[in-house]
């Protein structure tokens, strides 16, 4: 059983990107449940684009998800970015089965979101929560 930590990585600070995953992994390390946190690979996004760096940062987050069995999805976070390529992983996911438990600040709206997350929380702590009951 596996987490996989959703969130915007393009358009964050490297601390915006690593901090609250790094809360989600100290916290589901106590718990004996492993994470894969797509930061671990913030080298490739640091290089001059191409189309095969593309592709190989998006086959390797795609390949994660695919294994992972919970998605733990930080939408809050997103700084100035639209957040596309989670959005992407949020339909990859929901096609491929996934609970997916996404964190996003109150007030905001939009049908995707709405429709594809299998629970929506507006704190880090309880997305946490949510996410731990998957695993009990």
């Amino acid at each position: 059983m596996t987490v996989y930590l959703a969130g915007p990585i393009e358009g964050v600070s490297l601390e915006e990107a690593t901090k609250w995953r790094e809360t989600a992994t100290n916290f589901f390390f106590k718990h004996k449940i492993p994470t894969l946190d797509p930061t671990r690979r913030k080298k490739f996004h640091d290089q001059p684009y191409s189309r095969n760096l593309a592709n190989k940062i998006v086959r390797m987050d795609l390949n994660d998800i695919c294994e992972s069995n919970v998605i733990l999805m930080n939408l809050k976070d997103r700084g100035a970015g639209k957040a596309w390529g989670t959005i992407c992983e949020l339909i990859l996911a929901y096609n491929e089965g996934k609970t997916i438990v996404v964190v996003l600040e109150e007030g905001f709206k939009h049908p995707f979101v709405d429709v594809f997350a299998t629970e929506l929380h507006h704190t880090l702590e309880d997305a946490l929560e949510a996410t731990l009951a998957y695993y009990r």
